[in-house]
């Protein structure tokens, strides 16, 4: 879940292949999924780093991948994806949704009994006051652009918030393709085809977010056990902000999970996370470069090791904000991009755990293009490139400072430091350093004119 639809210059870095070791050994834990199989413990509970604490976890605002982590737990959408096959199947839906002969509307009927944590039944209403609240412009979702596919949400969303009425806001909000008709049924028409739409509504941007507890909780409904309110699996018993969050079973979901508790603890070192793995405070844990000797000479590590468990679908790149010097010159950026060896980076940083690519679509996929190699490494290009930008002495010169933000670990420290080198090294330009508190660094790479001149950010797919 990345910015990357502003319009930013990239240059991907590597596509995380991921060695997951992991002790428990019921099931692989998703976002609402549970392990499974006659060993699960009814009262078990599951210890998860989530690594760093929420910017935010409302289904209708959020974009990260640990914001999201959460509000999957919490809420279920109308449809979810076969984890096997990625088919988009029925969630809160009875059935698959009814197509109209011109194929512009969907018609889905709600399954019976279905419940929210505090008993409430889920309605249709509750999806129609979800998904335009995604369109709504005074909620300014990050992801509201993928409800523009629904009839008059993009209007509605595109609307100035202060300068427009508030009865001009609710009609633009009536205009909204989405209705529902009775308790069980809902409409969503569109503004064109789009096969990819039931994706779209498997997705957390349409959760059936609760409208009286919006209102109760206001601008801090999600920070509230009380008014966090869903459908999901899972219920919010307690966030410790920076500290952890504890979620319970939810008795009135069908299917009920396995375990009892899964609680996700925010430790931003990783040295501390595979410690706490190893001292049996936490059930599962990434393994990082630095860990890959230790894991696979150990006996007992090595058992516990998942490869792949994160891949191929998250890709890890160098950003540049094009609003600002001196990556507002093409050149510049492309430069950036040919200054450092991918493969190098992958076995000297990563102890290959991962694969280099050149675009945000990772082998694999239908989009990826194994011929596309604009931004390979090159350092006499990178340097020609450079020297014919319009800040090429002001960047060899030092006059013009260039830097690279990025969440504050250990980890991150090392691998800018490695990125800094490589811009020394191969195009003679020093690079400055700005480590960020990790949440702060999520909400400055969230808003155009706060994000660094060059950051480090991961992008996940969506949906298949």
């Amino acid at each position: 879940m990345t910015q990357s639809r502003r319009g930013w210059a990239i240059a991907v870095a590597l596509t995380i292949l991921g060695l997951i070791a992991t002790a428990c050994q019921q099931g692989t834990p998703g976002t609402s999924q549970a392990p499974s199989g006659a060993q699960a413990d009814a009262n078990g509970v599951f210890n998860e780093n989530l690594g760093t604490e929420a910017d935010s976890t409302d289904p209708q605002v959020e974009s990260f991948v640990q914001e999201i982590n959460i509000s999957q737990k919490v809420f279920d959408p109308m449809m979810t994806f076969d984890p096997k096959t990625g088919q988009v199947l029925p969630l809160s839906a009875k059935e698959m949704p009814k197509l109209s002969s011109d194929g512009l509307t969907y018609t889905f009927t709600i399954k019976d009994g279905l419940k929210y944590s505090d008993g409430q039944p889920v309605t249709a209403k509750n999806f129609e006051y979800g998904f335009k609240r995604l369109c709504d412009p005074t909620v300014a979702g990050e992801y509201a652009f993928t409800g523009y596919i629904v009839a008059g949400c993009e209007k509605y969303s595109s609307a100035d918030a202060k300068a427009t009425s508030p009865a001009d806001l609710q009609k633009l909000r009536d205009a909204v393709g989405v209705k529902a008709t009775d308790d069980k049924t809902i409409t969503y028409t569109l503004t064109e085809k789009a096969p990819y739409f039931l994706s779209i509504m498997a997705l957390w941007v349409g959760a059936p977010t609760r409208e009286d507890m919006v209102t109760k909780g206001g601008d801090k409904w999600t920070q509230d056990p009380a008014t966090y309110i869903g459908n999901g699996p899972w219920v919010l018993k307690e966030h410790k902000q920076n500290e952890s969050w504890t979620f319970e079973r939810n008795e009135n979901h069908d299917p009920k999970v396995k375990f009892k508790t899964w609680k996700l603890f925010i430790i931003n070192e990783h040295a501390v996370e595979f410690a706490s793995y190893r001292n049996d405070q936490l059930d599962t844990v990434s393994v990082a470069g630095p860990d890959r000797k230790t894991v696979e000479g150990d006996a007992d590590l090595s058992k516990q090791l998942t490869k792949g468990a994160t891949s191929p679908y998250c890709t890890f790149y160098q950003g540049y904000n094009t609003t600002k010097p001196p990556f507002d010159d093409a050149n510049v950026r492309l430069a950036f991009s040919k200054a450092f060896d991918r493969q190098q980076y992958v076995e000297d940083i990563l102890s290959g755990i991962g694969t280099v690519n050149m675009s945000f679509m990772p082998p694999g996929l239908p989009a990826y293009d194994n011929t596309d190699d604009t931004q390979k490494f090159d350092a006499a290009a990178a340097k020609q490139l450079l020297s014919s930008s319009k800040y090429a002495a002001d960047l060899t010169s030092g006059k013009l400072k260039v830097s690279m933000g990025f969440s504050s670990t250990q980890l991150n420290l090392t691998r800018a430091q490695w990125f800094q080198g490589q811009y020394k090294q191969n195009l003679g330009v020093t690079i400055d350093l700005d480590a960020q508190d990790s949440t702060t660094y999520t909400k400055n790479v969230k808003a155009l004119a706060t994000t660094p001149q060059m950051f480090r950010l991961g992008w996940c797919m969506d949906y298949p």
